[in-house]
């Protein structure tokens, strides 16, 4: 349910489609993104816990999900580990949980729709510059053209990127 497209008046008193009473589904919906117990009959309480998850939704819906892991939908809001008051979503998921995830939880990848290519991290310390002249000529790059190893090799990943990027189209 998109709370912050109902009133608050609306949420404490009114009903759905169906006769059934907004606030219920609130408060489940509260207690289960802060992980906390919630009391129904207070007044002020209720204002607190109306503030505060607009807040938070309002606040999620700015962020955007840079990591690249995406879970499937039945396991979006899944806590980090067993117990953990830390719930994992597709919202605010980062590269470390999902990693952690993949590595702790029983169903590991499975959790995920989607999971990022992993591209090997290449150390330049231990490339020679000779290796990467040759590979730069091979590529019709001129190697005297660049002064040192981190010059040339981004100007072969450049032009291994755009012969990718070209043979797609």
């Amino acid at each position: 349910m998109n709370w912050t497209k109902i009133d608050k008046v609306t949420i404490f008193k009114g009903t759905d489609e169906n006769g059934n009473r907004y606030l219920g589904q609130f408060l489940k919906d509260y207690a289960k993104t802060f992980n906390v117990d919630v009391t129904a009959g207070c007044r002020k309480c209720l204002d607190d816990y109306y503030n505060r998850l607009i807040k938070h939704l309002n606040t999620m819906g700015t962020i955007k999900n840079t990591s690249g892991y995406k879970l499937r939908e039945k396991y979006n809001g899944i806590p980090l580990a067993f117990g953990s008051a830390v719930l994992v979503n597709n919202t605010n998921i980062t590269k470390e949980q999902a990693e952690h995830l993949i590595k702790n939880h029983v169903l590991g990848a499975k959790l995920f729709d989607e999971i990022p290519e992993q591209k090997d991290e290449i150390d330049l310390k231990k490339i020679k510059r000779a290796e990467l002249d040759e590979k730069a000529k091979a590529l019709g790059l001129n190697p005297e053209d660049y002064n040192n190893k981190q010059d040339i090799f981004d100007a072969i990943l450049k032009v291994e990127n755009t012969e990718v990027s070209s043979e797609e189209e």
